[in-house]
Parts: C-alpha cells; structure tokens; sequence
C-alpha cells in the first residue's frame, strides 16, 4: 500500500474507535463496547506518533523535541479552548456550576485522575469537561516518552525492551490492584481511567511502530491472514467474557495484543478491510474524531438535560447530528486553521 492510502486506512481505523464510543454513549452501552473504541483510539495514537518521530529521525538524524510540543499545542490546544468556552456556556445554562479547579484539570492535563478522585461537578448534568480524561492520558505519555524515544532510538533493541518491560509491567500492577487490592476498595474508574493502569494501551501501538521500522522480517509475519483471524477471535473473547475483575485486569493486555496481530490486515494490506477503512466517508470522520469525541458528550449531556421525554431514537439522531455537525465546524473553522498557522512554527 502506498502511504496515502495507508493514512486513510489508519484514519479509517480511527472513525472506528470513535464509533464505537459515541453509540456507546447512545444509551446502548449495553451492546456496544465503548471501552473497546478508547483502547484502539490509544493504539493509533502509540503508533502513529511513534512512527511520524522515526520517520523523522531517519530523514534528519534527529528529532526536535520543541517541535514536538508545538506540533501538540496547535494541534489539541485551539479546539479544547473553543470547546471549554461552549460546554462552560452550556453548564451555565443548566445552572451547574463548577470550580477554576477543574479548568486546571483540563488544561494541565489531570482530568483523569481529577475525575476519578474528586469529580467534575455536576449531578443533572454530566459534565462537559470530564470527557477530557483520556487526553490527559496521552498527555502523560507524550510529556515522557519523546525524551525516551530520543535516548533509545539508536538501540531499537534496547528501546523494545523498555517497551516490553513498561507493558508487563502495568498489567502486573493491573493484576495486583484488582486481586490483590479488590476493586471494591478502589475508587470509580480508578483502572480504566489511570494513566499508570492504561498507558500500556498506547506502548502497544508504539511497540508495533518500532518493530515494522527497525525489524523488517516483522512485516512478513503480520501479512498472515491466520494471525488476523486469529486475532479477531481473541478480540471477540475477549468481549464475550464479562468478568469484571478481567475487564480491568487481563481485557486492555489481550485487546493490544489483539490489535498487533490484526493491524496489517486491517490498514497495511490491500484487503478488502484495508479498502472499507480507507473509504472517504471513514477516512472523514477518523479526521474529525477528535472534535467528536469531545462535541458529542456535550451534546449527550445536553440532550439527557433538556430533553429527556425524547424517544430513544429522537434523541439518538439527534446527538448523532449534532455531534457531526459541531465537530465538522470545530474542523474546518478551528483545527485546519490553526494547524496551517502552526506549521512555520512546528516543522
């Protein structure tokens, strides 16, 4: 596949993640896994920044770590702000009030472990700015590991070891705080939304990115059918099992590995699966699937507000619509403009 296609077919992957979350959040989290879409949403991310830092590496003999931040700051920043000012508009509205604190939270990229151990305000209406949680995860991950990728690029065998290492390591800690601890004794959310509980959703998709750059035999080993087949199932079993101890322990391990064996079928390849992901409309809304994922848990709120007597697929439709219509806008008026502004500045 030529690299064109293989972005649209990653952007593709990306409108799946973000899918899966919104109907998830459609009052049919009941049937669709949501969770599933925020752990291929880190997944890409792991890769994707991974493989854009050894691209750069290669064609310069160095990575800019300024440039890094910069490409981030124009990149999440202006929409975040935009959307802040709404989904505080909105609370207004509502008569929800909230504390400069969790602004903070938001900005400075505690949102997760804010909201799992003290909590956005909001009791009518769920809060706008806690859907911000998993940003601050990939906040975490990014304030690190550029300066890790930087140290380790050169020893790509050292580097995968580091990877591996941090990757048992959290399912390890994982295994101890639900059956060692319980999670009866643990906070709400405190594994799903823990930086130090899920980072290692975004190493597996580093990892992949080290191993198809610096280990070429490894494109070969992927192109298997029966290993995507084979990591389908696993995915599959791994939603039918509903554990909750393994939810939170053993599930986020077995998805990334999951997606490791699935990802060349899935965007590498020119399969029929390759070819749907890569379509115009999901390579669209993979493009704008950060402004979704922020607009259309606003408009959830809202809609659960204002409009609770709405039939189900009333509401349905409508949060579907506004989302997209909200987050095509955030698209086009704020994240191109500001990215193409940011541009001189960051490359």
């Amino acid at each position: 596949m030529n690299n064109s296609s293989r972005l649209q077919a990653l952007d593709g992957l990306r409108a799946v993640s973000i899918l899966l979350v919104l109907i998830s959040h459609a009052w049919l989290g009941h049937i669709v896994p949501g969770g599933l879409g925020v752990t291929i949403f880190f997944f890409i991310s792991g890769f994707i920044i991974t493989r854009l830092m050894i691209r750069e590496w290669d064609k310069n003999g160095a990575m800019n770590i300024k440039k890094f931040y910069l490409r981030r700051f124009f990149r999440l920043l202006p929409a975040l702000l935009v959307f802040v000012v709404i989904a505080l508009s909105v609370m207004y509205a509502a008569h929800v009030e909230w504390r400069w604190v969790e602004l903070f939270a938001v900005f400075f990229y505690f949102a997760n472990y804010f909201d799992i151990f003290v909590g956005f305000s909001g009791h009518t209406l769920p809060s706008p700015l806690g859907i911000t949680w998993s940003l601050a995860i990939e906040e975490h991950f990014y304030m690190v590991f550029p300066f890790a990728f930087v140290l380790l690029i050169a020893s790509p065998r050292r580097f995968l070891q580091l990877i591996a290492t941090l990757i048992v390591s959290i399912l390890l800690w994982r295994l101890y705080l639900v059956y060692g601890v319980g999670q009866e004794h643990l906070a709400r959310f405190r594994i799903y939304k823990a930086t130090d509980t899920r980072a290692d959703s975004i190493l597996y998709g580093s990892c992949l990115a080290l191993l198809l750059a610096r280990y070429p035999g490894t494109h070969q080993v992927l192109n298997s059918r029966w290993l995507a087949t084979g990591g389908a199932a696993l995915l599959l079993a791994t939603l039918l099992y509903r554990s909750e101890d393994f939810r939170e322990s053993w599930r986020y391990s077995l998805q990334g590995i999951a997606l490791l064996m699935m990802f060349s079928t899935l965007v590498l390849q020119q399969g029929l699966a390759a070819r749907i992901l890569g379509s115009r409309p999901m390579a669209y809304i993979g493009r704008v699937s950060y402004s979704l994922y922020l607009y259309h848990w606003l408009m959830l709120g809202a809609i659960t507000f204002w409009l609770p007597d709405w039939s189900l697929l009333s509401r349905m439709a409508l949060l579907l619509v506004a989302s997209f219509v909200l987050s095509d806008l955030s698209y086009r008026l704020i994240e191109q403009p500001f990215q193409r502004f940011g541009h001189p500045y960051s490359h």
